[in-house]
């Protein structure tokens, strides 16, 4: 990919004029040549884990790609409407996303990241002012960071995880060497991937810190959370339990404040999400703020941040209770206009970003899966009833009887309860894709996107291939690699 190769170069620069901001000292400008920055002390290894570049993004499709959204009037508008013309593509479940003259898209910005973790990999080891067990948590950091960078690269190139299948499905190529001249790059498999990932994760984590005190650098608990969700992916759910559990567990020893949010406190006076500003909804527009983000690796959430192009669905908005708290992240009335959307449909406002790194509800609603998926029922239908507890009234909180009693049934509770915590977020689309490969599952999975005028008539239908659940290289990757493979 070489200009993908290419954006590396841009990436250095980026991480370099974050050295220049963080304040380095001056003999490390001094002895180095004209124009380049290059890392020597283990200081500058760390420094490099403190870029923004590597917990905030731009560009994640998924976001639109999900069967909880519709598109509103505006939807075929840039602007107050839709973000882009790739989002409407990716609306659309298009083939080809992004238009053959766009150059940047979501494996750029990926590729850039991981570049970064590469490098500190290979050279953190060697060098000089830090400890031996310094060296090795900022390498273990770095692990980390490449095994969230190959997860989004294996669910958004990669068919979902498919033991059968695994190791023929190709996905993405496995960056493993910060090399800015590489040009020649090979698809690995989904299982290639995925063992990468285990097998940087199992590495880390016993060098990581146990706690959690920063939450846009990898702790222990963190990496946990992270391998117990790839194994969640892979349908290895005893795998994953003590894993989601040990980072559960360890929230109380945090040194700084992590933990689930209850919504009935924060929405009352004095509450963190008050005052809720008549124009950008609640407060909670800071993801380095956000108690319930662990790791933080953000995608701009602009369908929440005054654009409504996208909205949640009629049948989405049916899912809630009138005493989820939640709703209040959203808004009936369209974007400075005041008018109600028809149907029951509403806007994203008040949280101006989703985090795909580790965010504590995904791990407790994971944790009641996995009990659920292992048979433990009664265990799995308690926890969603505490974890409701902080959203809804106390009377709307348990799990039906018939539902909690049927361990399918519960699954498929569990899996809409995570369309109400996390919609217009990604999130979706990544659940979607790992239960298409589950036959009692798959078919919980809506297939239909549909754009709405002021008055509630459909104006447009758009339907979803199978295919689409794995997206296509860019344009612009494919013409700079002919002999790379693309999905159908």
């Amino acid at each position: 990919m070489k200009k993908v190769a290419k954006n590396i170069i841009v990436l250095v620069s980026l991480a370099t004029a974050g050295f220049l901001q963080s304040g380095c000292k001056k003999e490390f400008l001094e002895i180095t040549p004209k124009g380049v920055l290059i890392a020597e002390k283990t200081g500058d290894y760390d420094m490099m884990l403190n870029a923004g570049s590597l917990h905030q993004f731009q560009y994640f499709s998924p976001i639109v790609m999900g069967d909880e959204v519709a598109g509103s009037s505006g939807f075929s508008t840039i602007g107050f409407g839709a973000a882009s013309m790739a989002d409407q593509e990716a609306f659309k479940w298009s083939d080809d996303i992004y238009l053959p003259n766009n150059t940047e898209s979501e494996i750029t910005v990926l590729v850039k990241q991981v570049y970064i973790y590469n490098k500190i990999i290979a050279e953190v080891m060697n060098s000089s002012g830090g400890t031996d067990a310094q060296k090795s948590a900022l390498k273990a950091e770095a692990l980390t960071g490449r095994a969230w960078v190959n997860f989004l690269l294996a669910n958004l190139y990669g068919k979902p995880y498919n033991a059968a299948t695994a190791a023929n499905d190709p996905a993405s190529p496995l960056f493993m060497v910060a090399n800015v001249t590489q040009t020649t790059f090979t698809r690995a498999t989904v299982k290639q991937m995925y063992d990468q990932m285990v097998a940087d994760l199992n590495e880390a984590i016993p060098l990581l810190p146990a706690t959690i005190t920063n939450n846009s650098r990898a702790s222990r608990p963190a990496a946990q959370a992270l391998l117990g969700k790839v194994y969640v992916f892979m349908q290895q759910w005893d795998a994953a339990l003590p894993l989601l559990q040990a980072f559960t567990n360890s929230l109380s020893s945090a040194t700084i404040d992590v933990g689930l949010y209850d919504y009935h406190k924060e929405f009352s006076t004095n509450g963190v999400f008050m005052p809720i500003d008549p124009m950008y909804g609640p407060n909670r527009l800071y993801a380095d703020m956000d108690k319930e983000v662990a790791y933080m690796r953000t995608a701009i959430r602009l369908y929440a941040a005054g654009l409504d192009g996208v909205l949640i669905s009629p049948e989405t908005a049916a899912l809630y209770t009138a005493s989820d708290e939640r709703l209040k992240f959203f808004s009936p009335q369209t974007w400075l206009t005041g008018m109600n959307y028809p149907t029951g449909m509403m806007r994203g406002w008040g949280q101006s970003y989703a985090n795909m790194g580790v965010t504590v509800p995904d791990i407790f609603l994971l944790i009641a899966e996995c009990k659920a998926r292992l048979g433990q029922t009664a265990a799995a239908a308690e926890d969603i009833r505490n974890f409701r507890l902080t959203r809804v009234s106390a009377q709307d909180a348990p799990v039906p009887t018939a539902v909690a009693n049927n361990k399918v049934a519960l699954v498929k509770y569990i899996l809409e309860e995570r369309i109400r915590e996390f919609a217009l977020t990604g999130n979706r689309w990544l659940d979607m894709r790992r239960i298409s490969v589950e036959p009692e599952y798959a078919s919980t999975i809506g297939n239909t996107h549909r754009v709405y005028d002021d008055f509630g008539k459909v104006t447009a239908t758009y339907t979803m291939k199978p295919e689409r659940l794995t997206l296509r290289f860019p344009i612009y990757i494919m013409d700079a690699n002919p002999n790379l493979s693309n999905n159908p």
